[in-house]
């Protein structure tokens, strides 16, 4: 008898255990699985978003830039900006390649650093021959490029550009929320395996109890 009370003790503790030890184990891996997609956030796209926008600020200041080289006639006014202008190029086109290969995050993401490249280029032909004939001082021949080159080409970048933005903004907020809800449905199973373990003790401890009872009256 002594031997059959103790089996039912053991296994109502080893029952208890068990249970904590699922418990324990599913917030481990419900924590971890939150704290991999926070870092996701953090290392990733909130880093594409940096340089989406650094993007667009290298972009506007090689406009600006090149709007002082061709109001100046002198050659040593217009080299300082044109300097700043082969600069951020430079800065620029490492950005992209930097997204492209390391950030891509899905493929309509793909196709959209994909086309601010492709539109980039475009531009960049356009503005070597606004600068050309800036250098040149044509103004009228650079003035038609500006018209029906250099502008269209930095309208249709700009709103690639954008476009491109308000798309990982959009996926960062689908990140989160995905996160949020996962965390939410990892807590209600704890709460709920926790409930189902105490009462799976509760009732394990019931029947011992009753065990006990009917093992003391006398026969």
């Amino acid at each position: 008898m002594a031997k059959t009370v103790n089996q039912r003790f053991l296994a109502i503790v080893f029952g208890a255990i068990s249970a904590l030890i699922l418990i324990g184990l599913i917030g481990v891996l419900s924590t971890q699985r939150m704290a991999d997609d926070l870092e996701f956030t953090d290392e990733s796209i909130i880093r594409s978003l940096a340089i989406l926008s650094g993007i667009e600020r290298d972009f506007l200041l090689i406009r600006v830039n090149a709007l002082y080289h061709l109001s100046y006639a002198e050659t040593a006014k217009k080299a300082p900006h044109e300097a700043t202008i082969r600069r951020n190029i430079t800065e620029t086109q490492s950005l992209l390649e930097e997204y492209q290969r390391t950030l891509v995050v899905n493929p309509r993401d793909k196709e959209l650093i994909e086309q601010d490249i492709r539109l980039f280029k475009v531009y960049l032909a356009a503005l070597e021959k606004v600068l050309h004939h800036s250098n040149a001082n044509q103004r009228e021949a650079a003035v038609v490029v500006v018209e029906s080159e250099w502008k269209p080409a930095g309208e249709s970048l700009t709103t690639a550009l954008a476009q491109h933005a308000h798309f990982k903004e959009q996926f960062v907020e689908q990140a989160v929320q995905r996160s949020m809800q996962s965390g939410r449905r990892q807590t209600w199973m704890i709460i709920l395996l926790t409930l189902l373990g105490v009462a799976g003790v509760l009732v394990a401890a019931y029947f011992f109890r009753k065990s006990l009872a009917a093992t003391a009256q006398p026969h």
